[in-house]
């Protein structure tokens, strides 16, 4: 490999013995190379603009300027450096911290040699793969661009894994065009490991990859080539076939997707992984409505208060987000009205509790809304869906006919708040 082509790495540590140790993990590593390493903060900012690295391995507690402060700092000056925290807490708070400061992954000391090879390689395939998005600024030469109604992108998401998000996107889905008979698109945004070629019973040899090698010049025949028709005529946009494949779709590319989806479609429910990811960050951020999903568990409804909180740091309304209990059961110990009051949020509307039902539903390759649409947990989908139906939208987070993200909020929504 050439020396150019070296991912070059600088190491910031207060402790004097873990930056050689990193640099002995990295030496025989004919990919990388360290370039600099730094004592604390004020030095990683001074030498990140001095020697430009492509990954600083950041510890977060250090003297004179800790590694957040640093981290925000290096990328203020240079958007493009990859940011991976170190540190010896594994809390949920000091990830959230690291996120908000624009870091791209965290690693808990101590990092064993695969993990930090992973980690670099990873973050910089991430960058390295990111697409030129060509934004309209409101050009209206583009067939169709100019006073184009723009659809409601529904995101259905949780802060935790495990709680429905995926069956209740699908049947979401087709409880909408069922309920408006309006054009309606699903689209999996879970990139590593999505389900909705499983719960939809379909198959197809295209998928979300097709459109994202060609984001430069998609249009709406492109999008009906690749999309698959789920017989409830809901168009599905379905994830990559494999995890290697779905990393090389990047928010980029999803902002480009999504945009097109909205102008060609009335709803566009989108399958959100449980992450903050610069992929999901993106998608949220783009949603009409975040349909927030929660269960009566303690670790969901704690990373449910922590998903508010960074919600409003990014400055996502009140109306914005839709708090919706899943599998609703008054047996699990816990009061919704206690959950209200604890977290300050009401609870739009709550889906019944029929894990059974769901799972067989799933198993069989037939929505629930369409196997058993009088099942009560299908009755209250189809309310959902009626809801999101009719009311009226909430100030979208881009003038109509924006085909592109604003340049401020590409590269992860987490640089918007290093630069206020």
């Amino acid at each position: 490999m050439a020396e150019s082509e070296k991912i070059r790495v600088m190491i910031v540590d207060d402790i004097v013995d873990t930056r050689d140790q990193l640099e002995k993990l990295l030496f025989f590593e004919k990919d990388i190379e360290v370039i600099a390493k730094a004592g604390n903060g004020r030095e990683a900012v001074a030498m990140s603009k001095q020697y430009n690295p492509d990954v600083v391995l950041m510890d977060i507690n250090m003297p004179e300027m800790d590694g957040i402060a640093a981290t925000e700092a290096i990328l203020t000056q240079n958007p493009s450096v990859q940011v991976i925290i170190m540190s010896v807490q594994g809390e949920t708070d000091y990830l959230r911290r690291a996120m908000l400061a624009g870091a791209r992954e965290f690693l808990t000391k101590p990092i064993s040699a695969d993990d930090l090879y992973k980690s670099i390689r990873h973050v910089h395939r991430l960058a390295a793969t990111r697409p030129r998005v060509v934004a309209s600024n409101g050009n209206t030469d583009m067939p169709g661009a100019a006073a184009t109604a723009q659809g409601q992108i529904i995101a259905v998401f949780s802060p935790k894994g495990g709680v429905g998000t995926s069956s209740v996107a699908a049947n979401l889905a087709v409880a909408l065009r069922q309920h408006t008979n309006k054009k309606v698109a699903l689209v999996d945004g879970n990139l590593i490991f999505g389900d909705q070629s499983v719960i939809l019973n379909l198959v197809s040899t295209k998928t979300i990859i097709d459109l994202a090698n060609r984001v430069d010049d998609m249009d709406a025949d492109l999008l009906n080539d690749v999309m698959a028709t789920h017989t409830s005529q809901v168009k599905v946009l379905l994830a990559p076939p494999d995890p290697q494949r779905g990393e090389l779709v990047t928010s980029d590319h999803l902002r480009a997707i999504l945009e097109l989806l909205r102008r060609e479609f009335d709803f566009v429910v989108v399958d959100t992984p449980s992450s903050f990811s610069d992929p999901a960050m993106a998608i949220l951020d783009m949603a009409t409505r975040i349909v927030t999903l929660m269960t009566l568990e303690m670790t969901t409804i704690r990373n449910i208060k922590l998903f508010l909180e960074l919600a409003d740091l990014l400055e996502y309304s009140q109306e914005k987000i839709m708090l919706v209990l899943n599998k609703a059961d008054n047996r699990l110990g816990i009061r919704v009205s206690n959950v209200e009051e604890n977290i300050q949020r009401k609870v739009v509307t709550q889906l019944s509790n029929a894990a059974q039902d769901v799972t067989v539903s799933i198993n069989q390759g037939v929505p629930l809304v369409i196997g058993k649409p009088t099942h009560q947990t299908s009755r209250d989908i189809i309310a959902l869906a009626r809801e999101l139906s009719t009311v009226a939208k909430p100030t979208a987070p881009q003038a109509a006919g924006q085909a592109a993200a604003p340049e401020e909020t590409r590269g992860g929504l987490f640089n918007r708040l290093i630069k206020r």
